[in-house]
């Protein structure tokens, strides 16, 4: 059952992926810098809003796109995004003392790993 196709589908999927990026980065921004989106809005309003977009993505119709060739540059955004996990979770961490050091490095490679199994899948 799908509940969208062609452009609508299109669109939905393009405003579900556009309000998740936007919901992750104000929620990092509240994490590091505490209260600076709580101030404007009510996070868990927007994910509600996220999640219900989410639901009609699945049920919309859209076309396959064909797998692009990785790049040298998706290997080092890979990088880069598990520095800067290591980085804020550190950061969320530090009285921990030691332990915050070996929590923020398992992190940082787990999400290493884990952006090249997505880079390297060879299913889709």
């Amino acid at each position: 059952m799908k509940l969208f196709k062609g452009l609508s589908a299109e669109i939905v999927s393009y405003l579900f992926q556009t309000l998740l990026a936007t919901y992750l980065i104000f929620l990092l921004l509240e994490q590091i810098l505490g209260g600076l989106a709580s101030v404007y809005m009510n996070l868990n309003y927007f994910l509600v809003i996220v999640i219900v977009l989410g639901v009609l993505d699945v049920f919309s119709e859209v076309k396959v796109k064909e797998k692009e060739r990785v790049k040298k540059r998706d290997y080092v955004f890979v990088s880069v995004l598990g520095i800067i996990g290591l980085i804020v979770i550190r950061y969320k961490t530090l009285e921990l003392g030691w332990l915050s050091w070996a929590i923020s490095v398992i992190a940082g490679v787990l999400v290493v790993f884990l952006g090249l199994l997505v880079l390297e899948d060879k299913d889709g």
